[in-house]
């Protein structure tokens, strides 16, 4: 079964995005050598905007944008009964041949956050939709909008793993309360074995004075969960607009296997996540020798 790992925060403008997505690449380049379904890693965007996936699918991600694409997008997973089949959704992104995507329909998601409350097991349906292609990845990572509602808790549902990135700031801090709640009651009605990974702080400025003092409250309250800081960054904004994850955009002169960073400090913190991530929460080689399946290419 794979590692799924939902970004989350209630609050907008944190990084979550952009944190789904060099997570997502990361790891695909870290595991690039790791054969079989351990080695591949599946990006599923939450958000109806659809930024992560315009990042990494570009192509396809605009051409999902038609009214006659909808039923080969990730609102029908989540409104049809029964489901679609999701392993005949799954896109080969744009940068690493391991790594995938669920094509989105941006109204189409924006009309499934309407219509999920009037569903039955409303809360469930990403889970059991993502059920049938678990033993085809290593990790699933999955970005979520930034508002608590029910496209939210279906990507906590679903997930194995919460990653939170916060923002270093008052606000940013001060915003958890919400999440924390949420993942509670995800944790007493569905999944009991949620685990909270981390908190990755996010957008840091260190010539603002506030930066250090939010990361003394955060490290404070949260001790080793705190993950490396990530610092702005003009690479991580021209990377987005450039819709690529930042590792493709500052990649090393020389790539060797296994090797992620380069010169650039975006690729060494977001470096330092991913091989976190993979230290507390190695690919699950649980049923991935018995269920044998290839993702579409």
């Amino acid at each position: 079964m794979a590692i799924t790992i939902a970004i989350a925060n209630e609050k907008g403008g944190v990084g979550k995005t952009t944190t789904a997505v060099n997570v997502a690449a990361g790891l695909a380049l870290r595991l690039a050598e790791t054969p079989g379904p351990l080695g591949r890693v599946l990006l599923v965007d939450m958000d109806p905007q659809g930024h992560g996936l315009l990042a990494v699918s570009y192509a396809q991600q605009v051409a999902y944008q038609q009214a006659d694409a909808v039923k080969d997008t990730l609102s029908a997973l989540l409104i049809e009964t029964p489901p679609p089949s999701a392993q005949r959704m799954v896109k080969r992104s744009d940068h690493h041949p391991n790594l995938y995507v669920i094509p989105s329909n941006r109204q189409a998601m924006v009309d499934a956050a309407r219509l999920l409350p009037t569903l039955m097991a409303n809360e469930t349906r990403l889970a059991r939709a993502l059920q049938p292609i678990q033993n085809l990845f290593g990790y699933i990572v999955i970005d979520t909008p930034p508002t608590i509602g029910d496209l939210v808790v279906n990507a906590l549902v679903a997930a194995t793993h919460v990653l939170v990135p916060v923002e270093t700031s008052y606000l940013g801090v001060s915003g958890l309360r919400e999440l924390q709640r949420t993942i509670e009651m995800v944790r007493m009605h569905f999944r009991p074995d949620l685990e909270v990974m981390g908190y990755l702080p996010t957008l840091c400025e260190e010539q603002r004075s506030e930066a250090q003092e939010i990361l003394e409250e955060l490290n404070k309250r949260y001790g080793a969960a705190v993950f490396p800081t990530i610092h702005k960054s003009s690479d991580l904004a021209y990377a987005h607009s450039s819709h690529m994850d930042v590792f493709t955009y500052r990649p090393p002169r020389t790539r060797k296997p296994g090797q992620i960073a380069s010169s650039s400090r975006p690729t060494q913190e977001y470096a330092q996540v991913v091989e976190r991530i993979i230290t507390q929460a190695p690919p699950n080689t649980a049923g991935s020798s018995t269920r044998r399946g290839h993702a579409n290419r």
